[in-house]
């Protein structure tokens, strides 16, 4: 009779420790390491992860995040590049320079990239233009001067050799077409008196002398056209010297 008890005993607790080993955490849940270890994974936070901290990462860059090993962001080595022209250093991506010796000749290193070095101002072996140009967007250019090219040009009597005090509107104009690579029409004028005939040949030499002092100043020829309109054309009427004087002329239209 006490041998029957005592197998009963037996069975009942043996069943019981048996159905208590069957309630265990299921997987992914956990709740020490032990029971991820058929995975080869940690118990972080009741649940098996592939790494608790960056020490069980053991592939190259990478790093434990939310349990999971992964490359460190910016990572670089031999075998991984990193994107765009960035460059690598001690095994982290960063910008293409630091410091223009990082930059090849011509070149200099601006906000992280390496650029063209301008003519002139900031980054330029030289950052002054030379006498008579100006710094505009990295490049040397010509001083503009004087930009007017409402100024005619005025001309003496029954003549069409340039005055010298008319020169310098013909130089501000050859700046303007030259630095905004426009044509031009150079058109010349003469007075009232004289026949029709003569002042249309007049007014051609007079257009004809300002576009040969303008290609002289380096407008190209191509760009400028010549045309006489005579006496057609007063810009005052009148028949004092006052008048005459306005008359004969050149202006120098853009196209």
């Amino acid at each position: 009779m006490s041998a029957n008890r005592n197998l009963f005993l037996g069975l009942v607790l043996g069943g019981a420790a048996l159905s208590f080993a069957g309630c265990g955490p299921k997987y992914p849940k956990c709740e020490n390491d032990e029971h991820c270890q058929e995975k080869g994974e940690f118990c972080v936070n009741g649940l098996c992860q592939q790494c608790r901290d960056n020490s069980q990462c053991t592939g190259p860059g990478q790093i434990c995040a939310s349990g999971k090993c992964e490359r460190k962001p910016g990572y670089c080595d031999a075998s991984i590049a990193c994107p765009g022209n960035q460059k690598c250093r001690d095994n982290e991506c960063g910008p293409e320079c630091i410091n223009n010796d990082e930059c090849g000749a011509g070149k200099y290193c601006s906000n992280g990239g390496c650029i063209e070095k301008p003519q002139c101002g900031d980054g330029a072996d030289n950052p002054m233009c030379p006498p008579g140009q100006e710094c505009t967007a990295g490049r040397c250019q010509m001083k503009v001067a004087s930009c007017n090219m409402n100024d005619p040009v005025y001309f003496d009597y029954d003549k069409y050799a340039l005055r010298g005090d008319q020169k310098e509107k013909l130089d501000g104009i050859a700046i303007c077409l030259k630095n905004n690579s426009l044509n031009a029409s150079v058109d010349g004028h003469c007075d009232e008196r004289g026949t029709e005939e003569y002042n249309l040949a007049l007014g051609q030499k007079r257009a004809d002398t300002a576009k040969k002092y303008l290609t002289n100043l380096g407008v190209g020829a191509d760009k400028l056209n010549s045309v006489s309109y005579g006496e057609s054309q007063p810009m005052t009427s009148g028949s004092s010297e006052d008048s005459w004087g306005k008359n004969r002329r050149v202006e120098v239209r853009s196209k």
